[in-house]
């Protein structure tokens, strides 16, 4: 089923939306849950509250790519579950060093302007990504969305770690731009 149906669904409130987005993406989403948390249990979990989210999210959102918006909203219930699981605030790990590199384009706030924002904000995220190269969005969603070591994604594409650093800091530098450009920054 085509994103814009399942889309559709969410926007009629019809429940086979749920079930056509976990055929389509469930998968990938149960991946990142599991790179983040490391345990299964949790990862399903995780994935369950993602789809009560993701219910109660469309509408009003109305993303433009559906996996990119699953993607993060997972990450972040993984990332939240990660933290209540350990005492051990932003230790080891994949997750810390991956946000810390995207620090310059997130402020938390709790505030109603600050939900508004962080839409707005990942609408922008979606048009940014949108407008990247295949190979270098694969590789940019790979490591801050999927939360993979640069090694690793070298590893799967075949290329050079070091590409793989150079290609995430040229990115990170667009994303910057894109963000001044359009008033985030």
């Amino acid at each position: 089923m085509k994103d814009e149906a399942i889309l559709q669904l969410f926007a009629e409130r019809n429940e086979r939306a749920i079930a056509a987005a976990e055929r389509k993406y469930g998968r990938g989403c149960r991946k990142i849950a599991m790179e983040v948390l490391g345990n299964p249990q949790d990862a399903e979990e995780t994935v369950n509250e993602m789809w009560l989210r993701v219910w109660n999210a469309i509408p009003p959102a109305k993303p433009e790519n559906l996996f990119a918006f699953l993607s993060a909203s997972v990450r972040n219930c993984a990332l939240n579950r990660a933290e209540s699981n350990s005492s051990q605030r932003r230790g080891g790990g994949v997750a810390p060093q991956a946000l810390e590199e995207l620090s310059f384009c997130v402020a938390g706030s709790d505030s109603v302007e600050g939900t508004v924002d962080y839409h707005l904000l990942l609408a922008a995220y979606e048009r940014f990504l949108d407008s990247l190269s295949s190979d270098v969005r694969t590789i940019f969603v790979e490591r801050y969305t999927n939360l993979r070591t640069s090694r690793e994604i070298a590893a799967e594409f075949r290329i050079s770690e070091s590409k793989v650093r150079v290609t995430l800091m040229r990115t990170r530098k667009k994303l910057r731009a894109f963000l001044e450009k359009e008033g985030f920054l």
